[in-house]
């Protein structure tokens, strides 16, 4: 990067054009734009409080807001197939917790419903394929499924649900009848 690359301590004006010029990109939280811009100019002896003023000065200004961040990402992450919980998570890796329980009603127009969410995650994973073999490989093909659907951020019942609907059984009993 050509910040790192001049002399001299950096100036604010040179920290608001760079905290600027990735906003302009993306939305981007409180947190996350301060450590980018502590890093692109570490080795210039960035000042902390100088971040602070000058990412201050962008909330003041509104052109920084960890509302429409978390917004933003909720709506994101939700459209690629996450579930609530895996959403929850990022957004406390991201530092806008604080703004979980508000953000998740407040970034689409109508209320989610997660199951159908869940559904249609599944059903494009596994297209319907059924849960056959013996006991013992019915039970990994179950746990593997289960898992996929945690890591997605899923509640355990819906997710046991799905895999249920889609499990065999053991078909040797029924063809003895």
């Amino acid at each position: 990067m050509e910040d790192s690359n001049k002399k001299g301590p950096v100036t604010p004006g040179e920290l608001r054009l760079a905290g600027m010029d990735l906003l302009a990109r993306r939305e981007h939280g409180s947190s996350e734009l301060k450590t980018k811009l502590a890093k692109r100019f570490k080795k210039r002896g960035c000042d902390p409080e100088t971040v602070e003023q000058v990412t201050q000065q962008l909330i003041e200004e509104g052109l920084l807001s960890d509302e429409r961040f978390a917004a933003s990402r909720v709506r994101q992450l939700a459209g690629r197939g996450y579930g609530p919980r895996h959403i929850r998570n990022d957004l406390r890796r991201q530092r806008v917790e604080h703004l979980v329980s508000d953000t998740m009603g407040d970034a689409f127009d109508s209320e989610i419903d997660w199951e159908a969410e869940a559904a249609a995650v599944y059903e494009k994973k596994y297209r319907s394929a059924p849960i056959e073999g013996d006991w013992g490989a019915r039970q990994r093909e179950r746990g593997r499924r289960l898992r996929f659907m945690q890591y997605r951020g899923f509640s355990a019942e819906v997710s046991q649900k799905l895999v249920r609907e889609d499990d065999q059984g053991d078909q040797s009993t029924e063809d003895v009848e």
